[in-house]
Protein backbone atom coordinates (compact mmCIF):
# COMPACT_ATOMS: atom_id res chain seq x y z
CA UNK A 1 0.00 0.00 0.00
CA UNK A 2 1.08 3.33 -0.81
CA UNK A 3 1.87 6.29 2.08
CA UNK A 4 -0.83 9.11 1.98
CA UNK A 5 2.48 11.40 2.50
CA UNK A 6 5.51 11.47 1.57
CA UNK A 7 8.23 13.07 2.59
CA UNK A 8 11.78 14.25 0.65
CA UNK A 9 15.15 15.55 1.67
CA UNK A 10 18.50 16.90 0.14
CA UNK A 11 21.32 19.34 1.54
CA UNK A 12 23.14 21.75 -0.30
CA UNK A 13 26.20 22.22 0.96
CA UNK A 14 28.04 25.35 1.34
CA UNK A 15 31.72 24.00 0.06
CA UNK A 16 31.32 24.44 -3.65
CA UNK A 17 33.77 23.32 -5.73
CA UNK A 18 32.15 23.03 -9.29
CA UNK A 19 30.33 24.96 -11.47
CA UNK A 20 27.43 22.92 -10.95
CA UNK A 21 27.41 23.15 -7.74
CA UNK A 22 27.88 26.37 -7.15
CA UNK A 23 24.95 27.53 -9.12
CA UNK A 24 23.16 25.44 -7.05
CA UNK A 25 24.22 26.63 -3.76
CA UNK A 26 23.48 30.74 -5.76
CA UNK A 27 20.08 29.24 -6.79
CA UNK A 28 19.29 27.93 -2.72
CA UNK A 29 21.26 30.56 -1.13
CA UNK A 30 19.39 33.56 -2.14
CA UNK A 31 22.52 34.65 -4.50
CA UNK A 32 20.62 35.13 -7.97
CA UNK A 33 17.74 36.74 -8.78
CA UNK A 34 15.01 33.78 -9.11
CA UNK A 35 16.24 31.64 -6.51
CA UNK A 36 14.36 29.03 -4.62
CA UNK A 37 12.22 31.02 -2.13
CA UNK A 38 11.26 33.08 -5.48
CA UNK A 39 10.04 29.65 -7.00
CA UNK A 40 8.11 28.58 -3.72
CA UNK A 41 5.89 31.75 -4.09
CA UNK A 42 5.29 31.57 -7.63
CA UNK A 43 4.17 28.29 -7.20
CA UNK A 44 1.62 29.09 -4.92
CA UNK A 45 -1.95 30.04 -7.19
CA UNK A 46 -5.10 30.11 -4.68
CA UNK A 47 -4.97 32.79 -1.94
CA UNK A 48 -9.04 32.58 -1.86
CA UNK A 49 -9.11 29.68 0.97
CA UNK A 50 -6.92 31.72 3.26
CA UNK A 51 -8.97 33.07 6.50
CA UNK A 52 -9.82 36.63 5.33
CA UNK A 53 -8.89 39.01 8.03
CA UNK A 54 -5.68 37.14 8.29
CA UNK A 55 -4.42 37.51 4.83
CA UNK A 56 -5.68 41.29 4.70
CA UNK A 57 -4.34 42.55 8.11
CA UNK A 58 -1.51 43.32 6.20
CA UNK A 59 -1.35 44.73 2.89
CA UNK A 60 2.25 43.11 2.18
CA UNK A 61 1.44 39.99 2.66
CA UNK A 62 0.68 39.25 -1.29
CA UNK A 63 1.99 35.71 -1.34
CA UNK A 64 1.71 32.05 1.15
CA UNK A 65 5.32 31.60 1.93
CA UNK A 66 5.25 31.39 5.72
CA UNK A 67 7.51 30.18 8.84
CA UNK A 68 6.72 29.35 12.21
CA UNK A 69 4.90 32.94 13.09
CA UNK A 70 2.18 33.28 9.64
CA UNK A 71 2.56 34.41 6.37
CA UNK A 72 5.78 36.51 5.97
CA UNK A 73 5.34 39.87 4.24
CA UNK A 74 7.92 41.21 2.16
CA UNK A 75 10.15 42.61 4.92
CA UNK A 76 10.37 38.82 6.02
CA UNK A 77 11.74 37.44 2.82
CA UNK A 78 14.41 40.12 2.81
CA UNK A 79 15.27 39.30 6.33
CA UNK A 80 16.09 35.25 5.39
CA UNK A 81 17.44 36.06 1.95
CA UNK A 82 19.92 38.00 3.72
CA UNK A 83 20.78 35.72 6.28
CA UNK A 84 20.47 32.89 3.62
CA UNK A 85 23.42 34.53 1.84
CA UNK A 86 25.62 34.70 4.69
CA UNK A 87 25.32 31.45 6.13
CA UNK A 88 27.66 29.08 6.25
CA UNK A 89 25.26 26.29 7.25
CA UNK A 90 24.23 23.11 4.71
CA UNK A 91 20.40 24.80 3.64
CA UNK A 92 17.93 21.77 3.48
CA UNK A 93 15.29 21.51 1.36
CA UNK A 94 12.45 19.22 1.77
CA UNK A 95 9.15 18.23 -0.13
CA UNK A 96 5.96 16.88 1.68
CA UNK A 97 4.00 15.59 -0.86
CA UNK A 98 0.36 13.94 -0.47
CA UNK A 99 -1.84 11.79 -2.76
CA UNK A 100 -4.50 13.59 -4.61
CA UNK A 101 -7.35 12.46 -2.62
CA UNK A 102 -5.78 12.69 0.58
CA UNK A 103 -3.94 16.28 -0.12
CA UNK A 104 -7.61 17.76 -1.09
CA UNK A 105 -8.95 16.81 2.16
CA UNK A 106 -6.58 17.57 4.55
CA UNK A 107 -3.93 19.62 2.89
CA UNK A 108 -6.15 22.23 0.68
CA UNK A 109 -5.68 25.37 2.89
CA UNK A 110 -3.00 27.70 3.92
CA UNK A 111 -4.55 26.69 7.71
CA UNK A 112 -4.17 23.29 6.74
CA UNK A 113 -0.88 23.28 6.12
CA UNK A 114 0.57 26.12 8.48
CA UNK A 115 -1.02 24.26 11.04
CA UNK A 116 0.66 20.79 9.74
CA UNK A 117 4.30 22.10 9.16
CA UNK A 118 4.61 24.62 12.22
CA UNK A 119 3.70 21.65 14.60
CA UNK A 120 5.37 18.72 13.32
CA UNK A 121 8.68 20.59 11.98
CA UNK A 122 10.36 21.49 15.42
CA UNK A 123 9.93 17.78 16.28
CA UNK A 124 11.50 16.63 13.44
CA UNK A 125 14.68 19.16 13.80
CA UNK A 126 14.86 17.56 17.52
CA UNK A 127 15.08 14.21 16.31
CA UNK A 128 17.44 14.57 13.99
CA UNK A 129 19.47 16.18 16.51
CA UNK A 130 18.82 19.69 15.39
CA UNK A 131 18.21 22.56 17.97
CA UNK A 132 14.64 23.97 16.42
CA UNK A 133 15.39 27.40 18.30
CA UNK A 134 18.93 27.25 16.06
CA UNK A 135 16.91 26.81 13.00
CA UNK A 136 15.47 29.14 10.63
CA UNK A 137 12.68 28.08 8.05
CA UNK A 138 9.55 28.85 5.74
CA UNK A 139 7.64 27.06 3.63
CA UNK A 140 4.92 27.43 0.79
CA UNK A 141 1.66 25.02 -0.05
CA UNK A 142 1.19 24.56 -3.77
CA UNK A 143 -2.20 23.71 -4.74
CA UNK A 144 -1.33 24.38 -8.82
CA UNK A 145 -1.19 20.47 -9.10
CA UNK A 146 -3.40 17.34 -8.28
CA UNK A 147 -1.15 16.34 -5.54
CA UNK A 148 -0.86 18.76 -3.08
CA UNK A 149 2.20 19.54 -2.06
CA UNK A 150 4.31 21.87 0.06
CA UNK A 151 8.11 23.28 -0.28
CA UNK A 152 10.57 23.44 2.63
CA UNK A 153 13.93 25.27 3.15
CA UNK A 154 15.77 24.90 6.42
CA UNK A 155 19.09 26.41 7.36
CA UNK A 156 20.86 26.72 10.69
CA UNK A 157 21.41 30.15 12.26
CA UNK A 158 24.50 29.36 13.18
CA UNK A 159 26.36 25.90 12.22
CA UNK A 160 26.43 23.30 15.31
CA UNK A 161 26.53 20.21 13.46
CA UNK A 162 30.27 18.99 14.39
CA UNK A 163 31.98 15.88 13.09
CA UNK A 164 33.24 14.57 16.07
CA UNK A 165 36.99 13.27 17.07
CA UNK A 166 38.17 15.67 15.05
CA UNK A 167 41.57 18.39 16.23
CA UNK A 168 39.54 20.78 14.08
CA UNK A 169 36.64 22.21 13.94
CA UNK A 170 34.77 21.05 11.06
CA UNK A 171 31.02 21.25 9.93
CA UNK A 172 29.38 17.48 8.87
CA UNK A 173 27.51 16.96 6.01
CA UNK A 174 23.87 17.94 5.50
CA UNK A 175 22.85 13.81 5.60
CA UNK A 176 20.01 13.26 7.79
CA UNK A 177 18.78 9.77 9.81
CA UNK A 178 17.16 7.68 7.72
CA UNK A 179 14.87 6.05 9.82
CA UNK A 180 13.72 10.11 11.32
CA UNK A 181 12.60 10.68 7.57
CA UNK A 182 10.96 6.90 7.44
CA UNK A 183 9.59 8.06 10.85
CA UNK A 184 8.39 11.17 10.05
CA UNK A 185 5.87 10.20 7.04
CA UNK A 186 4.31 8.41 9.50
CA UNK A 187 3.62 11.73 11.75
CA UNK A 188 2.78 13.97 9.31
CA UNK A 189 0.35 11.24 7.67
CA UNK A 190 -1.39 11.09 11.54
CA UNK A 191 -0.83 14.71 12.25
CA UNK A 192 -2.93 15.67 9.16
CA UNK A 193 -5.58 14.00 10.40
CA UNK A 194 -5.29 14.61 14.08
CA UNK A 195 -8.17 16.72 16.47
CA UNK A 196 -7.03 20.01 15.33
CA UNK A 197 -6.81 19.02 11.74
CA UNK A 198 -10.60 17.55 12.03
CA UNK A 199 -11.58 21.01 13.42
CA UNK A 200 -9.65 22.30 10.67
CA UNK A 201 -11.53 20.37 7.71
CA UNK A 202 -14.53 21.06 9.65
CA UNK A 203 -14.73 24.93 9.67
CA UNK A 204 -13.16 24.79 6.31
CA UNK A 205 -15.99 22.63 4.69
CA UNK A 206 -18.52 24.89 6.34
CA UNK A 207 -16.58 28.24 4.86
CA UNK A 208 -16.30 26.66 1.57
CA UNK A 209 -20.29 26.12 1.33
CA UNK A 210 -20.87 29.76 2.96
CA UNK A 211 -18.81 30.75 0.46
CA UNK A 212 -20.56 29.22 -2.61
CA UNK A 213 -24.02 30.80 -1.39
CA UNK A 214 -22.91 34.41 -0.97
CA UNK A 215 -21.03 33.55 -4.49
CA UNK A 216 -24.73 33.12 -5.83
CA UNK A 217 -25.75 36.39 -5.94
CA UNK A 218 -28.71 35.74 -7.77
CA UNK A 219 -30.32 34.52 -4.84
CA UNK A 220 -32.74 37.39 -3.93
CA UNK A 221 -32.65 36.84 -0.42
CA UNK A 222 -28.54 36.43 -0.19
CA UNK A 223 -28.32 39.93 -2.24
CA UNK A 224 -30.68 41.84 -0.18
CA UNK A 225 -29.47 40.58 3.20
CA UNK A 226 -25.77 41.79 2.17
CA UNK A 227 -26.88 45.43 1.06
CA UNK A 228 -28.78 46.07 3.30
CA UNK A 229 -25.70 45.17 6.23
CA UNK A 230 -23.08 46.87 3.38
CA UNK A 231 -25.70 50.13 3.57
CA UNK A 232 -25.05 50.39 7.45
CA UNK A 233 -21.00 49.92 7.50
CA UNK A 234 -19.75 52.79 9.40
CA UNK A 235 -17.84 55.39 6.93
CA UNK A 236 -14.54 55.56 8.78
CA UNK A 237 -12.67 52.42 11.07
CA UNK A 238 -12.44 49.27 10.88
CA UNK A 239 -14.87 47.20 9.22
CA UNK A 240 -13.63 43.89 10.96
CA UNK A 241 -16.16 41.04 12.73
CA UNK A 242 -14.57 41.95 16.38
CA UNK A 243 -13.84 45.48 15.78
CA UNK A 244 -16.05 48.45 18.11
CA UNK A 245 -17.35 49.58 14.42
CA UNK A 246 -19.12 46.41 13.45
CA UNK A 247 -20.52 45.74 17.03
CA UNK A 248 -24.31 47.04 15.89
CA UNK A 249 -23.96 44.32 12.64
CA UNK A 250 -22.94 41.44 14.20
CA UNK A 251 -26.53 40.05 15.09
CA UNK A 252 -27.23 41.14 11.05
CA UNK A 253 -24.15 38.88 10.38
CA UNK A 254 -24.93 36.38 12.26
CA UNK A 255 -28.51 36.40 11.07
CA UNK A 256 -27.29 36.08 7.50
CA UNK A 257 -24.32 33.19 8.96
CA UNK A 258 -27.33 31.27 10.11
CA UNK A 259 -30.03 31.82 7.12
CA UNK A 260 -27.13 29.86 4.79
CA UNK A 261 -26.06 27.46 7.15
CA UNK A 262 -29.78 26.56 7.96
CA UNK A 263 -31.23 26.38 4.13
CA UNK A 264 -28.03 23.67 2.77
CA UNK A 265 -28.48 20.43 4.23
CA UNK A 266 -24.77 19.59 4.13
CA UNK A 267 -23.74 22.96 5.98
CA UNK A 268 -25.96 21.85 8.45
CA UNK A 269 -24.15 18.53 9.20
CA UNK A 270 -20.76 20.00 8.82
CA UNK A 271 -21.87 22.65 11.07
CA UNK A 272 -23.28 19.91 13.80
CA UNK A 273 -20.20 17.91 12.79
CA UNK A 274 -17.69 20.84 14.44
CA UNK A 275 -19.88 21.35 17.43
CA UNK A 276 -19.86 17.52 17.84
CA UNK A 277 -16.04 17.96 17.52
CA UNK A 278 -16.16 20.76 20.06
CA UNK A 279 -18.79 18.69 22.65
CA UNK A 280 -16.10 15.81 22.65
CA UNK A 281 -13.16 18.53 23.56
CA UNK A 282 -15.06 19.69 26.32
CA UNK A 283 -15.80 16.20 28.07
CA UNK A 284 -12.33 15.65 27.89
CA UNK A 285 -11.82 19.01 29.46
CA UNK A 286 -14.06 18.81 32.21
CA UNK A 287 -13.10 14.96 32.72
CA UNK A 288 -9.19 16.25 33.47
CA UNK A 289 -10.56 19.73 35.45
CA UNK A 290 -12.30 17.13 38.02
CA UNK A 291 -9.64 14.77 38.40
CA UNK A 292 -7.32 17.26 39.21
CA UNK A 293 -9.62 19.67 41.46
CA UNK A 294 -10.11 22.43 38.92
CA UNK A 295 -12.86 24.16 38.03
CA UNK A 296 -13.58 24.64 34.02
CA UNK A 297 -12.84 28.03 32.87
CA UNK A 298 -14.67 27.89 29.45
CA UNK A 299 -15.72 25.84 26.87
CA UNK A 300 -14.39 25.03 23.61
CA UNK A 301 -17.82 24.66 21.99
CA UNK A 302 -18.39 28.48 23.29
CA UNK A 303 -14.44 29.52 21.74
CA UNK A 304 -15.13 27.51 18.75
CA UNK A 305 -18.43 29.42 18.01
CA UNK A 306 -17.49 32.64 18.57
CA UNK A 307 -13.84 32.00 16.13
CA UNK A 308 -16.30 30.36 13.90
CA UNK A 309 -18.62 33.38 13.63
CA UNK A 310 -15.53 35.74 13.61
CA UNK A 311 -14.40 34.21 10.43
CA UNK A 312 -17.09 33.57 8.59
CA UNK A 313 -18.51 37.33 9.57
CA UNK A 314 -15.71 38.68 8.12
CA UNK A 315 -15.81 36.72 4.60
CA UNK A 316 -19.69 38.28 4.90
CA UNK A 317 -18.90 41.25 5.22
CA UNK A 318 -15.64 41.01 2.26
CA UNK A 319 -18.66 40.35 0.16
CA UNK A 320 -21.38 42.53 1.20
CA UNK A 321 -18.22 45.36 0.45
CA UNK A 322 -17.88 43.89 -2.79
CA UNK A 323 -21.48 44.05 -3.85
CA UNK A 324 -21.62 47.34 -2.76
CA UNK A 325 -18.89 48.46 -4.60
CA UNK A 326 -21.30 46.26 -7.67
CA UNK A 327 -24.51 47.98 -7.40
CA UNK A 328 -22.84 51.67 -7.27
CA UNK A 329 -21.29 51.10 -10.40
CA UNK A 330 -24.38 49.41 -11.53
CA UNK A 331 -26.14 53.08 -10.43
CA UNK A 332 -23.74 55.13 -12.02
CA UNK A 333 -24.08 53.16 -15.25
CA UNK A 334 -28.31 52.92 -14.93
CA UNK A 335 -27.90 56.98 -14.04
CA UNK A 336 -25.42 57.69 -17.03
CA UNK A 337 -27.98 55.50 -19.42
CA UNK A 338 -30.64 57.42 -17.97
CA UNK A 339 -29.19 60.89 -18.77
CA UNK A 340 -28.13 59.54 -22.20
CA UNK A 341 -31.50 58.40 -22.62
CA UNK A 342 -33.20 62.12 -21.94
CA UNK A 343 -30.62 63.60 -24.24
CA UNK A 344 -31.12 61.65 -26.92
CA UNK A 345 -35.02 62.45 -26.50
CA UNK A 346 -34.74 66.01 -26.31
CA UNK A 347 -32.43 65.89 -29.34
CA UNK A 348 -34.84 63.46 -31.26
CA UNK A 349 -37.64 66.29 -30.41
CA UNK A 350 -35.60 69.11 -31.69
CA UNK A 351 -35.16 66.99 -35.05
CA UNK A 352 -38.54 66.20 -35.41
CA UNK A 353 -39.40 70.03 -35.11
CA UNK A 354 -36.77 71.11 -37.46
CA UNK A 355 -38.13 67.86 -39.99
CA UNK A 356 -41.78 69.10 -39.54
CA UNK A 357 -40.01 72.96 -40.15
CA UNK A 358 -38.34 71.51 -43.75
CA UNK A 359 -41.69 69.52 -44.38
CA UNK A 360 -44.18 72.74 -43.89
CA UNK A 361 -41.12 74.62 -46.42
CA UNK A 362 -41.20 72.06 -48.65
CA UNK A 363 -44.78 72.21 -48.86
CA UNK A 364 -44.72 75.49 -49.35
CA UNK A 365 -42.62 75.95 -52.28
CA UNK A 366 -44.41 73.21 -53.97
CA UNK A 367 -48.19 74.74 -53.94
CA UNK A 368 -45.69 78.04 -54.91
CA UNK A 369 -44.29 76.07 -57.61
CA UNK A 370 -47.87 74.61 -59.11
CA UNK A 371 -49.10 78.10 -58.59
CA UNK A 372 -46.17 79.70 -60.32
CA UNK A 373 -46.58 76.91 -63.17
CA UNK A 374 -50.31 77.20 -63.47
CA UNK A 375 -49.97 81.31 -64.30
CA UNK A 376 -47.25 80.60 -66.94
CA UNK A 377 -49.62 78.41 -68.56
CA UNK A 378 -52.45 80.35 -68.47
CA UNK A 379 -50.08 83.14 -70.34
CA UNK A 380 -49.05 80.88 -72.66
CA UNK A 381 -53.17 80.47 -74.13
CA UNK A 382 -53.31 84.04 -73.56
CA UNK A 383 -50.67 84.65 -75.82
CA UNK A 384 -51.59 81.64 -78.22
CA UNK A 385 -54.84 83.20 -78.40
CA UNK A 386 -54.25 86.37 -79.29
CA UNK A 387 -51.61 85.39 -81.65
CA UNK A 388 -54.24 83.57 -83.35
CA UNK A 389 -56.71 86.66 -83.30
CA UNK A 390 -59.50 84.98 -81.14
CA UNK A 391 -59.07 87.96 -78.20
CA UNK A 392 -57.42 91.40 -78.19
CA UNK A 393 -54.59 91.58 -76.13
CA UNK A 394 -56.48 94.37 -73.83
CA UNK A 395 -58.76 91.76 -72.93
CA UNK A 396 -56.28 90.08 -70.71
CA UNK A 397 -55.50 93.58 -68.96
CA UNK A 398 -59.25 94.09 -67.64
CA UNK A 399 -58.99 90.55 -66.76
CA UNK A 400 -61.51 89.05 -69.12
CA UNK A 401 -60.54 84.91 -69.82
CA UNK A 402 -61.63 83.17 -72.47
Amino acid sequence: MSNNVNFFVKYISPNANTEETKENRAYYSSNKSKDYMNYVMTGIKDMKKMDYMEYMNNKEKTYGIFNQNGIMNSDERKRVRSKLRKTNSNIWDCLITFTEDFGKKWCDSFEQAFNLVSTELPKFFKRCGLNPDNIEWFAGLHQNTDNRHIHISFFEKGPQRIRPNKNQKMFSIGTLPKHTIIEFRAVLELAATDFKAKEILARKLIQDKVKEELEDLNKFTVHNKLINIANQFPKEGSLAYESENMLSLRSDINDLIDYLIKKDDTCKQYKDDFINLAKYKDEMFASYCQRNGYEQPFTFQQKYMQDFYRRIGNIVIKTAKELKVKDLERLKLDAKYRAQKIAQKKKFWVQLDYALYLSQKVNYEIIKAFQDFLEMMERARYQILVEQGVIEPEMWCLGIHI
